[in-house]
């Protein structure tokens, strides 16, 4: 059972809303990397680390739904793929998302240094009054009890986890729904390049600490060596419904963790 007390101390340390300064892109990083060839040798190609254009946002959702969905476990455990009202929950989140602007993408880029294919993201967003408010009221209108249900148990996760607020005595700080690498690039550490890019994107903006659910292993040891900290674990053998039953049968990851970092 949550701590109604507590919950209104978090309430009370949080900011009540939060904009994004005026100007152009920020591009955090350019780095190498390669890309497979048709004859089985590799090019070197760099990537761009940076802001999402507004123009590429439907791009970004694209790619979540058909890679996202597909390898997160408790999306893949709840068929999320395949149900369509399920999918556009999401599509309608993520671009709400998105349109905060502090997202972070990986772009391959030409030989003019110029945007030509994604190849990873992260959609990120400052944890406020507004927008907590905002994400509780997408959730209420889900269609999709699959994606309800996913975001039910994330809910109650953060609950259950110690407040990174309390932490690093912020009072806000930067989340996550949603770390993807398509897969032509995986590999390349691309994925903790992303995670990486939050110190900057911190820095930039006054937001000094950041905590995030990561659901597998995978993006548990890319955080890991991202510099993130675990401060809470939950296996999903404990994760039950009402009935008793498991919420996420089969479910390919044995636990979920509440990861943190101070972003100085």
């Amino acid at each position: 059972m949550v701590d109604k007390s507590n919950k209104e101390a978090k309430k009370k340390q949080t900011i009540k809303s939060w904009n994004r300064p005026d100007g152009p892109l920020n591009i955090w990083r350019i780095i190498e990397g390669e890309e497979h060839q048709n004859d089985g040798t590799k090019k070197k190609i760099k990537f761009s680390i940076q802001d999402i254009p507004e123009e590429h946002y439907q791009d970004v959702i694209k790619h979540m739904c058909d890679y996202f969905v597909a390898d997160e476990v408790t999306c893949q455990c709840s068929k999320i793929k395949d149900d369509e009202e399920a999918l556009n929950d999401f599509r309608i989140l993520w671009d709400y998302l998105l349109k905060i602007g502090i997202s972070v993408a990986a772009y391959k880029l030409d030989s003019n240094n110029q945007i030509q294919e994604l190849a990873g993201v992260n959609i990120l967003f400052p944890v406020t009054d507004e927008i907590e408010e905002a994400i509780q009221n997408f959730m209420k209108n889900f269609k999709s009890q699959g994606s309800r249900k996913i975001f039910e148990f994330m809910h109650d996760l953060n609950e259950k986890a110690p407040d990174v607020r309390d932490i690093y005595k912020v009072d806000t700080y930067i989340s996550a729904l949603g770390l993807s690498v398509h897969p032509n690039f995986r590999g390349q550490k691309l994925g903790v390049r992303l995670l990486e890019s939050r110190t900057d994107i911190g820095r930039k903006y006054g937001l000094t600490a950041t905590s995030t659910a990561f659901t597998a292993p995978a993006s548990q040891i890319q955080a890991e060596r991202a510099g993130f900290e675990t401060v809470f674990e939950q296996d999903y053998a404990s994760v039950l419904d009402d009935e008793g039953s498991l919420i996420f049968p089969n479910i390919k990851s044995k636990s979920v963790k509440i990861m943190v970092k101070k972003l100085n």
